[in-house]
This record gives C-alpha cells, sequence and structure tokens, in this order.
C-alpha cells in the first residue's frame, strides 16, 4: 500500500489517540460492554467507563497539562531581541499552524488562531530587530482542498493587517518535517541559515529538531507557554484551555517518540 495513504490518515489516527477522543472511547467501548451478559464483561465494562472518566477530567485541568509539558517535553526559554543580534539571525521563519478554509466575516480562508498568534509575534520580533520574515506552510495530509496555502494567505494577512511583505514563502510542506527540509532548500539557496524559529513552545522540541537536521542554525523563538492558572484551585478543575493544553502536549509528544 501507498505511504501517502498513511500520511494522509495520520491527522485522524492522532485525533483518535489523544484527548478528548482517546478517553472517550474508553467510555463509549465500556458501554458497549454493558450489553454483554458475561460476568467478565461487565466488569471490564465499569472498569473502561471509569478510567475513560477520570482521565478526561484528570487530562482537562490545567495544572495536569503543566506537568505534562515540563516532564514529556523540552523546555525552550523566550527569546530575546539581544539574542537574536548576538546569534546573528539572518530571518524570522514562521510555522504554520493551520487555517479556516473559509471564515465569512472575511470572505475567505484565514488562519487559525494559532497560526495567527505565530505570524504576529513574528512582526513584533521583526519589528525591534529589522530581520524579514519568512513563512512556511502548504497544506498538510489531512486537507485535499484546492484552497490556497497556508503561506499564501499568511502573506495576504500581514499584508492586510500590518502593510508588510514576507521575504519568502514556502508553499509547499505537509508536516513539521517538510518545512524544515523545503524551507532549507529554498533558503539556503539565498545564503539564509540562520533563523529565529517561531512556534509554539509544546511545538519547539520537534520542529528544532527537524529545522536543526534539515541543515539549519535554529535559535527557538517559541511562544505560547503552558502555564499555570490564577488559583490552585482552578488548576484542579476541567476546563477548555486544559484539555487543549493537554492534547496538544500529547500529540506533540507523540510526534517525537514515533517520528
Amino acid at each position: 500500500m501507498n505511504f501517502s495513504y498513511f500520511l494522509f490518515l495520520k491527522p485522524i489516527l492522532t485525533t483518535l489517540v489523544v484527548p478528548p477522543s482517546g478517553p472517550l472511547l474508553l467510555v463509549f467501548i465500556g458501554l458497549l460492554f454493558q450489553y454483554r451478559r458475561n460476568k467478565l464483561f461487565k466488569r471490564a465494562s465499569l472498569t473502561l467507563i471509569f478510567t475513560g472518566s477520570l482521565s478526561l477530567w484528570i487530562l482537562s485541568c490545567q495544572g495536569t497539562a503543566v506537568w505534562l509539558s515540563q516532564t514529556l517535553l523540552p523546555q525552550f526559554t523566550p527569546v530575546t531581541i539581544s539574542d537574536l543580534k548576538d546569534e546573528k539571525v539572518q530571518a524570522i521563519l514562521v510555522l504554520g499552524g493551520g487555517t479556516d478554509s473559509f471564515s465569512p466575516e472575511y470572505g475567505g480562508p484565514e488562519l487559525s488562531p494559532a497560526a495567527y498568534d505565530r505570524l504576529r509575534y513574528a512582526v513584533f520580533l521583526s519589528k525591534f530587530s529589522g530581520l524579514p520574515i519568512v513563512y512556511s506552510g502548504g497544506k498538510g495530509w489531512g486537507d485535499p482542498s484546492n484552497s490556497p496555502s497556508e503561506a499564501e494567505v499568511a502573506q495576504t494577512t500581514l499584508k492586510r493587517d500590518w502593510n508588510l511583505e514576507l521575504k519568502y514563502a514556502e508553499t509547499k510542506s505537509r508536516d513539521t518535517r517538510e518545512n524544515a527540509n523545503l524551507s532549507f532548500a529554498l533558503l539556503s539557496s539565498e545564503g539564509v541559515k540562520r533563523i529565529a524559529l517561531v512556534t509554539h513552545a509544546t511545538h519547539m522540541p520537534r520542529a528544532n529538531r527537524n529545522f536543526n537536521e534539515a541543515g539549519f542554525k535554529v535559535i527557538p523563538a517559541p511562544l505560547g507557554f503552558v502555564t499555570h492558572s490564577t488559583s490552585p484551585v482552578l488548576d484542579s478543575l476541567p476546563s477548555e484551555g486544559g484539555l487543549q493544553d493537554s492534547r496538544w502536549i500529547l500529540k506533540e509528544w507523540l510526534g517525537l517518540l514515533l517520528t
């Protein structure tokens, strides 16, 4: 079977493993076991339902997300403008974070909130360092649409919101490894090998590894750090933010293990 078929399924399989889908699948399997008369299935049913429900609660807590981040992923510190100058960085490279295929209020495709945050941070770094911005992002393995690449959407957004231009746009990549390899092929031919890499802190360990392997000298410029809530009580209660952070951390941890 063609290997690209498995890559196409990658986002689907990942979604089924990480929360909330993973714990919910345990609950659903447990509910199905309830309809079996065998006592062993009945006991397994209660165990699966309890385990799935408890896991979903725990993984939805912000305190859990912070612990998972510090335990499973290498940690990076924020970059400073002086770091960019000291390391003789040549460009700020923004990693794509996805697009919304159609936003009615804008009348077309838009960057996802995560991707927009990355671009905004790159604008901040560029403003104070004078470095050009590069964007790397095509379309994911699970996106069969004929919509524009993410880098093209970012180019439009950058011009519209900040009246700035991308120095280079890499438009063909479908995952982080291709982001790195295709960006190096594009930039190295222009003599650009020292980059500040902009992506979320949870994604930085895998991205940093891929871009170093591709041949870049990488200065990590992470954003969106996983932090505690305003109180220990809130840290212990399920929240949308806690679930989202845990989901991304586990996704990136699996990516580090399997790629």
